[in-house]
């Protein structure tokens, strides 16, 4: 295997888009099976949003109730992303991918087997979720730092918008396909359905060897401190590095603040909207249409030096979306409810890759597991806040809930640019001063981008 080295510093005038460079990343085998199983469970998943939504929906007929369930899926990882983050610094990154699909699709079939039976119930609905959830925050933490061993540093934002792209893939056709399923047939098939997909995930990810990225500087020495101790040196190195600082918060205030929108739609759009299940479908695809194009150009800006700046913009227009959703869709009925999420689904993938592709770009390789997985504490943020919204929009209405939401993130974007100009406005240093910066406690606190350079 070949050794892993960081790359040359990005030649000065390297910014020019070019869709050819996202597109290297698939010259590696591992990288394309990767990638197909991906695709494999991102469609089950984005499926089981819709059914889950719907399922819970159907049961109790309140805000509030979609959003329970969807806290049931974001407490474990509130709770578990960060012991995720430490055994995929510890053990082999694959194997931790493939128990989590494993367990995932083993939870659809049971799921399946409870409708087909009748014994499901909102109260079984959310233990199937504290299930998943677990699952997802122990497994997914080892998934991007794997892609980043396949292909290197030097493709890193690539690998991690075509992994996107591919999850956005399936936001065209999978709760379109879902909601389809659901209307000619019945939820439980949707759930068969999903468990089969997660199958087929694990049997791509199987033709992935073991080992990969063992070359990677301190990737190569055992674990040999306990777990806690791990996850504290984690958080440590964080916190004492203020470009990681000011990614994670800009990260965790749209999950809390604007994300939860997806987990509430079912409900808004047959409550507010007057539409039925396809139409939900519907809407959730054409999100992913503008997910799937924000994927495809930010694959194309691999050696773009100003990502802050263009995530910055992306939070903004992810704030004016909420509000539009809101008094779009009341002026121009479903038409404006399309629209808003079109620029949703585009400004929120955006600025979620941007900030993933920062992170893993500002963090040292030995620490790729635990910093990914203090950042996936924001994916818990957002089922952790669909309750309390919910619970708020059974009270005052979805669309003031959505006003008020977009307004305060516009209003977070502006403080941001006040107080953090430096990151916002500035040029990335080179990625090669990234990977030769030292680990806490070695050295100085590495220094934001340069104004200017």
């Amino acid at each position: 295997m070949a050794e892993f080295r960081p790359p040359p510093p990005a030649p000065r005038g390297a910014s020019r888009p070019s869709f050819r460079a996202g597109l290297v990343v698939f010259r590696n085998r591992h990288y394309r099976s990767l990638w197909l199983s991906s695709l494999f469970s991102f469609t089950g998943m984005q499926m089981q949003m819709v059914a889950r939504a719907l399922l819970a929906w159907h049961l109790t007929g309140s805000f509030g109730a979609v959003g329970l369930i969807s806290l049931s899926f974001g407490l474990p990882m509130l709770l578990f992303s960060l012991v995720g983050g430490s055994l995929a610094d510890r053990f082999e990154k694959r194997n931790l991918t493939l128990a989590s699909q494993s367990a995932t699709g083993l939870l659809a079939l049971i799921n399946a087997l409870m409708l087909v039976t009748d014994t499901i119930t909102i109260g079984w609905l959310f233990v199937l979720g504290l299930g998943g959830g677990t699952a997802m925050a122990l497994g997914m933490p080892a998934r991007m730092p794997l892609m980043v061993y396949v292909v290197g540093p030097q493709h890193l934002m690539a690998a991690m918008a075509m992994s996107n792209a591919a999850m956005n893939f399936t936001r065209l056709f999978g709760p379109a396909l879902a909601g389809v399923m659901v209307g000619a047939w019945n939820l439980e098939s949707v759930y068969f359905f999903q468990a089969g997909l997660y199958g087929l995930a694990c049997l791509t990810l199987l033709t992935v060897p073991t080992g990969l990225g063992r070359q990677a500087p301190g990737f190569g020495q055992p674990a040999r401190q306990g777990m806690w101790r791990e996850i504290g040196d984690g958080l440590r190195y964080v916190a004492r590095d203020a470009r990681l600082r000011t990614l994670n918060l800009m990260m965790f205030t749209v999950a809390f603040l604007v994300m939860p929108y997806v987990m509430l739609l079912a409900g808004f759009v047959q409550e507010d909207l007057g539409q039925g299940e396809r139409e939900y479908g519907f809407l959730q695809s054409v999100s992913g249409a503008g997910a799937l194009l924000a994927s495809l150009v930010i694959a194309s800006l691999t050696e773009f030096d100003r990502k802050a700046l263009l995530q910055w913009v992306s939070g903004l227009v992810g704030g004016a979306g909420l509000v539009a959703l809101a008094l779009g869709s009341q002026v121009f009925g479903f038409a404006g409810a399309l629209a808003a999420t079109l620029v949703l689904g585009l400004s929120l993938t955006a600025y979620q890759t941007i900030n993933s592709t920062l992170t893993m770009e500002a963090s040292r390789p030995e620490f790729y597991g635990r910093v990914m997985s203090i950042n996936m504490l924001s994916f818990s943020a957002m089922p952790l806040m669909a309750w309390p919204l919910g619970q708020l929009a059974d009270v005052i209405g979805a669309r003031a809930m959505f006003t008020a939401q977009g307004l305060f993130v516009a209003a977070f974007m502006v403080l941001m640019a006040l107080f953090q100009p430096g990151h916002i406005f500035g040029r990335l240093q080179p990625r090669a001063q990234v990977y030769a910066s030292p680990a806490p406690g070695q050295g100085e606190e590495r220094p934001g981008p340069a104004i200017g350079a």
